[in-house]
């Protein structure tokens, strides 16, 4: 046979075995996570697990992206626990801590959470995780205008709770109109607030059900997370954010008029059930 031929057959047999190894490995680890999911119980906001565990305390991180070699194109996670304290307990304290849950229409995406390894050999490299949305805001100015000869448009944007609020007025003739939206840097994501020839209003309210995830350290695919959420294109948590108005100019360069909002946690733990879920 052709040497040509057997090197060809040999790299699409290494392929189609690690295709098959990432498969198994994946349900493997989805059904541990279940087999877990049904055995801890959540009373008001502590999580009870099954009996006493050893338990690593750190963070979480995913970042997923496609890269393309040639005719091939695949999607690739990266993944990092980092551990900062080891203890053992049969409970664990749900409270307020920095998450962020970033992903753009190309499904780069960023997840960033607090989370407990366990050690124990039953559920090995199994990570919970818990989401409790609380958050403080800050926005660099509560107003945006931009204009192009006799056209203009200007946001008025106010801070609540959960986010933020405000009305856009647009004036425009020869221009296709004017659209705010939330921007990530890294990676770049836009989700798109409002856009409009007229005026109309718009709002931001940032995740605010409480969560508990069972996730896996080695097989947790960040799109995934879009299915817990059930949106495709999403920016939650903490983290800085550029809110930009733009006005669309037709055969020329478009305005942009942008502030800065930050977001941290705060203290105070809101109200409500937790959802458990199997994310892997």
């Amino acid at each position: 046979m052709d040497p040509g031929i057997i090197f060809f057959l040999l790299i699409i047999a290494i392929i189609v075995g690690a295709l098959l190894l990432g498969y198994v490995q994946q349900k493997n680890a989805k059904r541990t996570a279940e087999e877990l999911l049904k055995k801890i119980e959540i009373r008001e906001n502590t999580l009870i697990l099954p009996r006493r565990m050893m338990l690593v305390k750190g963070r979480l991180t995913l970042r997923g992206y496609w890269s393309s070699s040639g005719r091939s194109r695949s999607y690739h996670v990266d993944r990092k626990f980092t551990g900062r304290s080891e203890f053992e307990g049969e409970k664990i304290e749900l409270k307020p801590e920095r998450f962020t849950l970033i992903m753009g229409k190309d499904e780069e995406a960023l997840i960033d959470v607090p989370a407990y390894l366990i050690t124990e050999p039953e559920f090995k490299d199994i990570l919970i995780v818990p989401i409790i949305p609380s958050y403080d805001f800050e926005i660099g100015k509560g107003s945006l205008e931009v204009s192009k000869d006799m056209e203009f448009a200007h946001a008025r944007i106010e801070l609540n709770e959960w986010g933020f609020s405000g009305k856009l007025y647009t004036t425009v003739q020869k221009c296709r109109g004017a659209r705010i939206e939330l921007k990530t840097k890294k990676p770049k994501v836009v989700e798109k607030l409002a856009e409009t020839r007229e005026s109309t209003e718009f709002r931001k309210e940032f995740l605010r059900e409480k969560l508990v995830i069972i996730c896996h350290r080695k097989a947790t695919d960040p799109r995934h997370f879009a299915q817990l959420l059930g949106r495709k294109v999403f920016i939650e948590g903490h983290g800085e954010y550029t809110l930009e108005l733009t006005l669309d100019v037709p055969f020329g360069k478009d305005v942009h008029d942008s502030t800065i909002l930050r977001v941290e946690p705060s203290e105070g733990i809101p109200e409500g059930t937790i959802r458990a879920e199997v994310v892997v």
